[in-house]
């Protein structure tokens, strides 16, 4: 950025040391210091600032939100027509399942397999006792007692 040297350096120090003086000196190379920092500090903000803003610029540029805004009401009408079931079904055509109880004098030209099974009669169960008798419990032996 700037071609400064050590000499350039070394000679401007000894002019402000003439000009200013040694007992203002200490007091002159703070402020300096502080501005220099509250410099830096600016610079560093706003080459942030630029860049968020390019940043942002490049994603506006990249996502086109009016195309995705066709694309999600697309979507929305295709979901609106697969769900619309009044056009498709015709509910004389649909029947109610019958599980073996309904109708049951009238003769049915089904087969076993279509036809739901009976459910048992509590009634006629019978509750079986175990025909296993039960065995006594083993004795241990132990060590005979000496006397």
């Amino acid at each position: 950025m700037f071609d400064i040297g050590f000499l350039e350096v070394f000679l401007v120090l000894i002019i402000a040391l003439l000009v200013i003086g040694p007992e203002r000196m200490p007091e002159v190379a703070r402020k300096i210091g502080r501005l220099t920092g509250r410099v830096r500090r600016f610079v560093n903000s706003v080459k942030q600032d630029a860049q968020m803003q390019e940043t942002l610029k490049d994603f506006k540029e990249s996502v086109d939100f009016e195309e995705q805004k066709k694309q999600i009401h697309q979507i929305s009408n295709q979901l609106q027509s697969g769900l619309d079931f009044n056009q498709d079904l015709k509910l004389d055509e649909l029947q109610r399942p019958s599980f073996g109880n309904e109708n049951q004098n009238e003769p049915s030209n089904r087969s076993q397999f279509n036809q739901a099974p009976t459910q048992p009669d509590t009634k006629e169960v019978v509750k079986k006792t175990d025909p296993t008798p039960k065995s006594p419990p083993l004795e241990t032996t132990s060590e005979p007692k000496q006397s």
